[in-house]
């Protein structure tokens, strides 16, 4: 024989979304699924409830279109908890959209990329890398500075299209807009734990008042890459590393950009 279902007891409310005995609603109330409590509430606070009941069990699939068009609704809200809760959501669901728009509104005016650490080449060998990079959109120049030979620097100026399609791989298929959240490169301070870390940079006034943390000291000695972009909407980006790697997508930018200037195999 199979097994019963183990169903609820009470009944269920489509305010709170709760189950709640009977004598909790009212005759009219548990016709129409509202329980007293909820029967209070003004027509908004019922509506922005019942939203935020239905987000908070908003399947993690993939959503039809009318479920997209309703929770794209909802990120407009005039409740704030429903329009904050409903644009999570839909990151969630759709986690490159909010990329993806960026991607449209920025264009690079100028970049300069600094690497000092070692790298693998193209032969898969390894290699100290101490070179800055620098693009101008506007002369179209490229520069490379290369530290070891004593700061020597070479330019090469591109086509209007190359320059383009150099800056669009940077932004579009790089992303490098992201970098400072991918690679948490700048985490929060309220994250800081001296406990985790092992450290003995903290103190305490008083035992019986909460614990005060020292802020955490700055990265010592240089850094190992840095990028500084600076957008045709006026802002700007500066993002510095002290890792003792480089990850994937600096890497790429940075043998991409050595191409440039790598001299082409002779035709016998």
């Amino acid at each position: 024989m199979s097994k019963k279902k183990n169903r609820p007891h009470g009944h269920y409310c489509k305010i709170c979304g709760e189950y709640k005995a009977n004598e909790k609603f009212s005759g009219k109330g548990h016709a129409a699924h509202i329980c007293k409590a909820c029967s209070r509430l003004s027509v908004a606070e019922k509506a922005a409830a019942m939203d935020i009941n239905r987000l908070m069990n908003f399947p993690m699939r993939r959503i039809s279109e009318s479920e997209k068009k309703w929770l794209k609704a909802k990120m407009k809200d005039d409740c704030p908890e429903v329009a904050d809760m409903a644009r999570e959501i839909y990151n969630v669901c759709f986690p490159h959209v909010e990329r993806n728009a960026m991607k449209k509104q920025l264009v690079i005016n100028t970049l300069s990329f600094e690497v000092h650490i070692e790298v693998y080449d193209g032969y898969g060998d390894m290699e100290l890398a101490d070179r800055r990079f620098t693009i101008d959109r506007k002369s179209r120049v490229l520069t490379m500075t290369d530290f070891q030979a004593e700061g020597s620097e070479q330019s090469v100026t591109l086509e209007g299209g190359q320059m383009a399609k150099l800056l669009r791989y940077i932004v579009h298929t790089l992303e490098i807009f992201m970098w400072e959240q991918d690679y948490c490169l700048n985490p929060d301070e309220e994250d800081y734990d001296p406990f985790l870390e092992w450290e003995e940079g903290f103190f305490m006034e008083d035992l019986e008042d909460r614990l005060e943390i020292q802020p955490p000291k700055e990265p010592e000695g240089s850094s190992s890459w840095r990028v500084q972009v600076e957008y045709m909407n006026h802002t700007e980006q500066d993002i510095c590393s002290y890792e003792d790697y480089l990850p994937d997508r600096p890497e790429e930018l940075y043998l991409s950009l050595l191409e440039y200037f790598e001299p082409e195999d002779e035709v016998f």
